[in-house]
């Protein structure tokens, strides 16, 4: 059977059948950076790029990066220490089902996610990507029916 794809660029066009997406909240904290010039990172599911001014650099300690706009981070992320952050929004997660392909239009440029990997849910209905075993090593799920 071949794989369906399936294009979505906001929250609402996530189809009803994949379920509502599932709230989870985050482990740990992360510091930021700004970017060194334009940046490329490699992630799972694509390339993400980062612009000076516009972007901050989202750091793990294990040194694992990604970029998120600045707007955006201040809307989600409050100070939980001398320079870390915590992800205060709870995530909402839904999972890409088997045989398909999410190609989402995230604000920092076009990916494929396939499952078991999940499509996420801003605050504002943007949708961007969550590799499965992330999720696993760095969300706890809320109890069923809490989205």
């Amino acid at each position: 059977m071949s794989e369906q794809h399936m294009a979505i660029g906001h929250a609402s066009e996530i189809p009803p059948a994949w379920g509502a997406p599932r709230t989870a909240s985050r482990r740990f904290t992360v510091a930021i950076r700004e970017p060194r010039g334009q940046e490329t990172f490699q992630v799972a599911w694509g390339e993400l790029k980062a612009e000076p001014g516009v972007d901050w650099v989202v750091v793990l300690d294990d040194g694992t990066a990604w970029p998120i706009k600045k707007d955006l981070f201040d809307r989600t992320y409050e100070a939980a220490g001398p320079g870390r952050f915590r992800k205060v929004e709870r995530s909402r997660l839904v999972q890409v089902p088997p045989d398909t392909v999410a190609l989402l239009a995230t604000l920092e440029g076009p990916l494929e996610v396939r499952h078991p990997d999940y499509v996420a849910v801003g605050s504002q209905g943007e949708v961007y990507a969550n590799a499965a075993d992330w999720v696993r090593d760095h969300l706890v799920f809320d109890t069923v029916g809490s989205a």
